[in-house]
């Protein structure tokens, strides 16, 4: 994991526009395809074993329950999307359908409704994977599992290890409600503890939680697992998707159906240094930030700078993304294009950025195809320098504004040493000089640096103990 870290305690403000060093130090794009995590035909989200299992407790719940045993008929049991993000998840997405029903019925050989491949062998169900930073949300519960019709409880299991990557034997933490026509949803892979508290027999409606998504049983990361049959049994398993090559039903059973493979951008974001996604199941480090302090120094970046990220669902070669970081005002502070080369399902894009210097919010967009996915960021500085609350001590640097000559003039009684740092806007170091504890004058020529405002320290081996800020005029 990497360390955050600033190269300075003193932040202050200054009106100095640095725009024109805005391309000395930015990358191109940098990324690569975002690491999927998909179940398999020898990894199956549900077993043979635990279709049988679910039948069976199906069939006597029902009749426990005095349900008619009947399959969906002439009636019509609408379908609403299954999950929902928590509030505090506010990217512009956060799933993938990772693995359709599987419409060919022959070993070894896939089909997915519209006639691709998004599917493996034998798959009974749609997975909608969670993402960027899948355990991330699991974690953090950023992403509910709502009822898609209303209906009765027939069955749920609860209380299972929740971040499986692997095949396992282990039992899910799922829920199975019976709509009114007879047909039913399976919500399959919660994480552990998170099903709704309601019992068998007792009904929910349209939206209502029933957990979160997490990676209980035979699962490879958090998914997802809906599956939906017109009857009690697997076999009568139904794609709620309408496409040319589903052969299990003639018509949508969405209200609303997704669009097949569309390409978005789902998430933009501004860090402090790079992402880390480790291996499945550790949970990934975003480094994400809504504000920063200038001075300010990222680990791993140029002074001053930062990452700006976006992920892309379906990135395909010749897209263009175009993006621009907005000022306060809806100027644009900085431009630039994505152009895609690659083909991945789902991948994420970061460029090393200059950091505006002005107090203020501003915007991180990316347009593509009509489409705006943005997030904003704060730049704060200090402006007062009674604000950082430090001890009164004998030093001085002058004449301020300066123009080639700056002289430092320090004194104490005390024995030790302490240390002068001079520093730029962008948090680079420009002058460290170790001064001892005693009368002591000394110069720094300035004459190589431009005009603008500097920010100075006086530190000893544990704190800043004076700051200050001199203007250079040329």
């Amino acid at each position: 994991m990497k360390k955050i870290h600033t190269a300075l305690t003193l932040l202050l403000f200054s009106s100095l526009s640095l725009s024109s060093f805005a391309q000395n130090f930015e990358t191109e794009s940098e990324g690569d395809s975002y690491p999927l995590e998909i179940n398999s035909a020898e990894h199956p989200c549900i077993s043979a074993q635990e279709y049988e299992w679910i039948e069976k407790r199906c069939a006597e719940n029902i009749q426990l329950l005095g349900l008619t045993n009947n399959e969906r008929g002439t009636s019509s049991t609408s379908l609403s999307f299954p999950l929902k993000p928590a509030t505090a998840l506010t990217d512009c997405g956060y799933y993938h359908v990772s693995a359709g029903v599987d419409q060919n019925t022959a070993t070894g050989a896939i089909k997915d409704y519209n006639c691709g491949t998004a599917t493996y062998d034998g798959h009974g169900g749609t997975d909608f994977s969670i993402w960027p930073y899948n355990f991330y949300k699991m974690d953090n519960n950023l992403v509910e599992v709502i009822a898609a019709a209303p209906g009765t409880i027939l069955y749920k299991s609860d209380g299972h290890f929740d971040k499986y990557c692997a095949s396992n034997s282990d039992t899910a933490n799922y829920i199975i409600i019976r709509h009114a026509d007879g047909s039913q949803a399976n919500y399959f892979h919660m994480k552990k503890n998170s099903v709704t508290t309601k019992t068998v027999g007792q009904t929910v409606v349209t939206g209502e939680h029933l957990g979160f998504v997490g990676s209980s049983g035979n699962s490879s990361g958090p998914h997802l697992h809906f599956e939906v049959w017109s009857g009690s049994t697997s076999a009568t398993r139904i794609d709620p998707f309408s496409g040319a090559c589903n052969t299990l039903n003639a018509t949508s059973w969405w209200a609303s159906q997704i669009p097949y493979n569309k390409t978005e951008v789902i998430k933009a974001s501004v860090n402090t240094t790079d992402i880390v996604v480790p291996t499945c199941p550790t949970t990934e480090t975003p480094n994400e930030a809504t504000s920063f302090q200038i001075p300010f120094q990222g680990a791993g970046l140029t002074a001053g700078y930062a990452k700006f990220y976006i992920f892309i669902l379906n990135d395909t070669p010749g897209i263009n993304v175009n993006l621009s970081i907005l000022n306060p005002n809806g100027s644009v502070f900085n431009s630039w294009t994505y152009t895609s080369t690659v083909n991945y399902k789902t991948s994420y894009r970061s460029w090393s950025k200059l950091l505006p210097t002005t107090a203020g919010t501003y915007t991180f967009k990316a347009s593509y195809n009509g489409t705006v996915c943005s997030t904003t960021f704060t730049i704060t500085t200090t402006t007062d320098i009674s604000d950082l609350k430090l001890p009164a001590v004998d030093f001085d640097v002058y004449p301020n504004p300066a123009n080639n000559i700056i002289n430092l003039v320090y004194h104490a009684t005390s024995e030790g040493q302490v240390e002068f740092v001079l520093v730029n806007q962008l948090g680079e170091i420009l002058k460290s000089e170790a001064i001892l504890n005693r009368a002591n004058v000394s110069s720094y020529n300035t004459e190589h640096l431009t005009s603008g405002i500097y920010f100075w320290k006086l530190k000893d081996s544990k704190r800043t103990i004076k700051a200050g800020k001199i203007a250079i005029v040329k």
